[in-house]
C-alpha cells in the first residue's frame, strides 16, 4: 500500500488529473452562459475565430459564416416583454438566440416570447432559437432547435459540438480550457463516470493479484461485500454530519427521514437531511441525488416554493421559503431554485463505489470522517444549518 500510495501521489504531483476549474468554481447558469458566449463569439479571447460558431451552426444545418461577415454576440439581451435572452448572435443572414437552461424550469410561454422577439427586427434575416437544455420545450415546440448539454443517442449536443473541434484548437490555453469544459459536461450531464487516473495503481495491483489462483477466492469475497461496504461508508458520512451539527449547533437536531443516507442517495430526488422540530414543515438542510444511483449529488437548504410548484405537489411546499428566500446573500457560492433557496453541487457529483473506495484510500487514517474533503463538506453542512436557524429565529 505505501508503494501504491506513492504512485498515486506521483500522478497527482505531475499530472493533477482531478484538477478542474469547473469543479472548483461549481458554475451556475449565468457562468455557463458566459463561457458559451465567449466560445461562440468569433472575436472572443480564445483567438480561434469562427471555429466554435461554425461547429455549432453546422450541427443545426445552418450555413456557416465566412471570415469577412460581421458577427455580433451579446448576453442577457433585454426583450420588450422585460425578459432576457441568455445569448443572441447576429449574423448578416440569421438572428440566433440561445436560451441556456441546464437546471432552472421554464417560465410561462418563455420560448415563444423569445422567438417572437428574435423575429421582430429581422431586416431580411432568419430567426433561430436554440434551447440548450435537457428539458423539453414547453412553448413554440416545433420552432425551437433543441440542443442538450450531452446526448448518448448520436444527436447534436454541446458536448459533441465541442468534442468535434477540440483537436483543431491551435492555442494551448483555450484547448485545455475546452477539454476541461468537455470533461465537466460529461461529468455533470453525461452518463459515464470514467475511472480517475489515480485509481490505476490500485486497480492494476488487485488485477495482478487476481491472476494468482490461490488468491482469487479472497479477492472474490470482497466482491460479494462491495455493496454493503459502499453503503456503510456513505452512511458513516451521514452519521458524521448529524454528530457535527448536534455538537456545534444544538443537540436536538434530528434526521429528516428514517431512511439512511445511502438509501436516499440511491434514489432520485429523495433527500437525506437534518432539521429541528421547531422548523416549519418541509424545511431541511439536505443532501440529494439528481439522478438514480448516487449521481449528481447536491446539498443545501431545501424549502420548496409553493408559488413555483405544480398543484399536484403542493404538499411538498414549505412555509419557511419566504424567510429563506434570500439565503444566497448569507452563503457565497450557491444558487436558488424552486425547491432550494440555497444549493450547491458537491465537489464530486458521483458517489458510487469508486468514490467510496477513494475516500478510504486517500484518508490519512482510513476513516472517511478524516478525509479533508468530507470534513470541508461537513463544515459547509453545519454552516448552512446555522444560516437556516438564524433566519428562522431572526438572527437569535
Amino acid at each position: 500500500m505505501p508503494k501504491l500510495d506513492a504512485l498515486r501521489e506521483g500522478i497527482d504531483l505531475y499530472g493533477a488529473t482531478a484538477f478542474s476549474i469547473f469543479s472548483i468554481f461549481a458554475p451556475n447558469e449565468n457562468t455557463l452562459s458566459r463561457v458559451i458566449v465567449e466560445l461562440f463569439d468569433p472575436s472572443g479571447s480564445h483567438g480561434q475565430g469562427l471555429l466554435f460558431l461554425s461547429a455549432m451552426l453546422n450541427s443545426i444545418d445552418v450555413p456557416r459564416v465566412n471570415q469577412r461577415e460581421a458577427v455580433r454576440a451579446n448576453r442577457e439581451v433585454l426583450t420588450r416583454a422585460r425578459r432576457r435572452i441568455d445569448i443572441v448572435i447576429e449574423t448578416p443572414r440569421y438572428v440566433i438566440g440561445i436560451e441556456n437552461k441546464p437546471w432552472a424550469i421554464q417560465q410561462t410561454k418563455q420560448l415563444k416570447d423569445y422567438l417572437d422577439e428574435l423575429s421582430a427586427d429581422l431586416r431580411g434575416r432568419k430567426p433561430v432559437l436554440i434551447f440548450l437544455s435537457d428539458q423539453e420545450a414547453q412553448s413554440a415546440e416545433s420552432d425551437v432547435v433543441k440542443i442538450p448539454y450531452f446526448s448518448s443517442d448520436g444527436r447534436a449536443s454541446l458536448y459533441s459540438i465541442l468534442q468535434s473541434v477540440v483537436d483543431d484548437i491551435r492555442a494551448a490555453r483555450p484547448r485545455e480550457f475546452v477539454r476541461d469544459f468537455i470533461g465537466y459536461i460529461d461529468s455533470y450531464f453525461g452518463d459515464g463516470h470514467p475511472m480517475e487516473a489515480t485509481d490505476a495503481p490500485y486497480l492494476n495491483a488487485v488485477t495482478a493479484e487476481f491472476d494468482d489462483p490461490t488468491k482469487r477466492k479472497a479477492i472474490a469475497a470482497f466482491l460479494l461485500a462491495q455493496d454493503p461496504l459502499h453503503r456503510r461508508i456513505v452512511n458513516e458520512i451521514g452519521a458524521y454530519f448529524l454528530a457535527e451539527v448536534r455538537t456545534k449547533l444544538s443537540s436536538d437536531f434530528v434526521t429528516s427521514t428514517a431512511t439512511s443516507m445511502a438509501d436516499c442517495l440511491y434514489n432520485q430526488y429523495e433527500p437525506w437531511g437534518v432539521r429541528r422540530a421547531s422548523w416549519p414543515v418541509n424545511c431541511i438542510v439536505a443532501i440529494e441525488s439528481q439522478k438514480f444511483f448516487f449521481d449528481q449529488i447536491k446539498f443545501g437548504a431545501k424549502a420548496p416554493d409553493a408559488k413555483r410548484l405544480r398543484e399536484d405537489v403542493q404538499d411538498y411546499a414549505s412555509p419557511a421559503r419566504a424567510t429563506l428566500e434570500n439565503m444566497t446573500q448569507d452563503i457565497p457560492g450557491g444558487r436558488k431554485t424552486p425547491h432550494w433557496p440555497w444549493e450547491q453541487k458537491v465537489w464530486e457529483p458521483y458517489w458510487g463505489q469508486e468514490f467510496a473506495a477513494r475516500l478510504v484510500i486517500q484518508s490519512p487514517t482510513g476513516l472517511v470522517i478524516d478525509h479533508p474533503e468530507v470534513q470541508e463538506l461537513c463544515r459547509k453542512f453545519v454552516e448552512t444549518s446555522l444560516a437556516v436557524e438564524k433566519r428562522l429565529t431572526g438572527g437569535a
